[in-house]
């Protein structure tokens, strides 16, 4: 049978989510992608749209979620249908609509015999004998759909995507390769933080994007152009339409995204491939459950609104909308703010940057669905550990011993590459030279270098122990002074601490010997002292 690209596109979505809960409940994935067909009207029915119901499930005195109330024809007497308005379970994904479907079919005996069943025919025929529908024609529909749409390769493997040789759409598929894993491109498993920030700013460097509410990396073009203009009421303003169609059928293309559509795109394996539906990711693929920002966030580890230890590739978050840190102060959001696009702006927790747009968020966590391979950045200089980073083996550094050098050390570079992380497997050639030490980290490569002008280095990055030298016949450890600004270090001061680095909020007044506790080189305010606050370098004298 002849099949649009519309319905496609609702085939491979639903039969990615029902492939998937197969495994793991025993209902066949074609009589799931069927009925969701027929109930929801190929996702068009106001119950789908406006309460993410594929299944039309009334919600009982039992139900405890979401509800959503719509009119629906019964037939109670075989014959004749009768229209009432009824309750049914609302959700805030189809993904949670498929779960709840399966948990209603395996929690109540009445479908014992659906469970497991691996002939669709069957399956659609127990189904209805069991009482799921009034329809007294509700399993032949099943029955037609499965066939016409020729649904049951996804009984296949079982598999979040669609089993291999499974008939091509025409006008466009979304093949995601098999059961490979885009996460890491070595099948099933985490994405590394590195990568991840790699191709989010390569989806910044390389990509025209537009933000599109409920978009995951779609690009503008053809049948998509419509779709989104028509899927969620935020899209629906004539403004944003406009702006949407503004950006259609473009060459090269533009993709859109959302904020938390742009983090679950990327790891359901974006690729920008404009010749498919999503860009190349699949949708719900890799572990990565369809949930939005507000719920991402409260599956985060080590969720904090201290931004003193944030690590690379964490998300930040604020009410209805999330980023990824990636370093240096900045994170890459997509927002309809400043640009309107997939951007990078400053993280105004940590500071302001120059030229660049800058939001303060209110919390920070490490997303379950990456490895966290990247340092923290603060304290600058701590020798130990960040809460939570997992422990690294490997490389020709030692990882367990103290460093030698500090923070502020002038040092002798003599390697000739450089990384961007403290456990990162290849780096850019640099040259050798004179560089100063702004960061250690106990990690394959320890030290973090900066060129000093006029040295002849180029290094700006994470480096080998056995790359750096003393300078001037310095000893390791004991600086090119003798007492240096670094964390750990005794500092005598006098004055007024600071609410952060950058001397905002003034507070009390204090006099003594302190703690460096973090320290952040260059900014004006950037010594922390025994939890107090943030006072300036310049004030402080080195004790110790």
């Amino acid at each position: 049978m002849a099949i649009t690209k519309e319905h496609q596109d609702f085939i491979e979505r639903v039969g990615a989510l029902a492939a998937a809960d197969m495994k793991k409940s025993g209902v066949l994935a074609s009589l799931t992608i069927a009925q969701a067909i027929l109930e929801s009207g190929w996702g068009k029915s106001g119950l789908t749209v406006k309460a993410n119901a594929l299944f039309g499930i009334k919600a009982g005195k039992s139900w405890k979620g979401k509800v959503y109330s719509a009119q629906t024809q019964e037939c109670y007497d075989g014959a004749t249908f009768t229209t009432i308005t009824a309750l049914f379970r609302a959700y805030d994904s189809w993904a949670e609509s498929v779960a709840d479907h399966s948990a209603l079919l395996t929690g109540a005996a009445r479908y014992k015999a659906v469970i497991g069943e691996r002939d669709y025919k069957t399956a659609c025929r127990a189904i209805k004998a069991a009482g799921y529908a009034t329809d007294p024609q509700y399993a032949d529909k099943l029955i037609q759909i499965v066939e016409n749409y020729s649904l049951t390769v996804y009984d296949g493997a079982g598999s979040a995507t669609a089993p291999a040789g499974r008939p091509g759409a025409s006008g466009g598929s979304n093949d995601t390769g098999g059961t490979e894993s885009p996460a890491n491109g070595k099948g099933t498993g985490k994405m590394n933080a590195s990568e991840f920030i790699k191709r989010l700013q390569d989806v910044v460097d390389n990509h025209a994007t537009l933000y599109v509410m409920g978009c995951f990396g779609a690009p503008l073009t053809g049948g998509n152009v419509s779709r989104y203009c028509g899927n969620h009421s935020y899209n629906k303003d004539p403004k944003r339409t406009a702006l949407i169609k503004a950006a259609a059928n473009k060459k090269p293309p533009v993709f859109g995204f959302d904020c938390v559509c742009l983090i679950k795109g990327i790891l359901w394996g974006w690729t920008g491939d404009a010749s498919k539906t999503y860009g190349g990711a699949g949708y719900a693929v890799n572990g990565v459950p369809d949930i939005g920002a507000d719920t991402m966030i409260t599956k985060c580890a080590g969720v904090s609104t201290n931004f003193a230890g944030i690590l690379p590739g964490e998300a930040v978050w604020l009410k209805g909308h999330i980023g990824v840190y990636i370093g240096g102060g900045k994170v890459i959001e997509c927002t309809p703010a400043f640009k309107n696009c997939v951007q990078v702006t400053a993280c105004a927790n940590i500071g302001q940057i120059a030229g660049m747009s800058a939001r303060r968020w209110t919390k920070h966590g490490r997303l379950p669905y990456i490895t966290y391979d990247t340092a923290a950045e603060t304290p600058t200089g701590s020798a130990t550990t960040p809460a939570g980073q997992p422990a690294t083996s490997g490389g020709a550094s030692d990882t367990t011993a103290a460093p030698a050098f500090v923070v502020g050390d002038l040092v002798r570079f003599t390697g000739s590459k450089h990384y961007a992380s403290a456990n990162a497997s290849t780096g850019p050639a640099c040259k050798p030279g004179t560089a100063k030490v702004i960061g250690t980290y106990k990690g394959k490569h320890p030290y973090q270098l900066k060129a000093e002008p006029g040295g002849g280095s180029t290094v700006y990055g994470w480096v080998d122990a056995a790359d750096v030298q003393a300078v001037g016949g310095t000893s390791a450890g004991s600086g090119t002074q003798a007492a240096k600004m670094r964390v750990g270090a005794k500092v005598q001061y006098s004055g007024p601490v600071y609410r952060d680095s950058n001397g905002n909020g003034q507070g009390k007044t204090v006099n003594g010997a302190f703690t460096v506790k973090y320290y952040y080189p260059g900014r004006k305010c950037g010594v922390h002292i025994d939890g107090l606050g943030w006072v300036p370098e310049s004030a402080c004298s080195v004790i110790g």
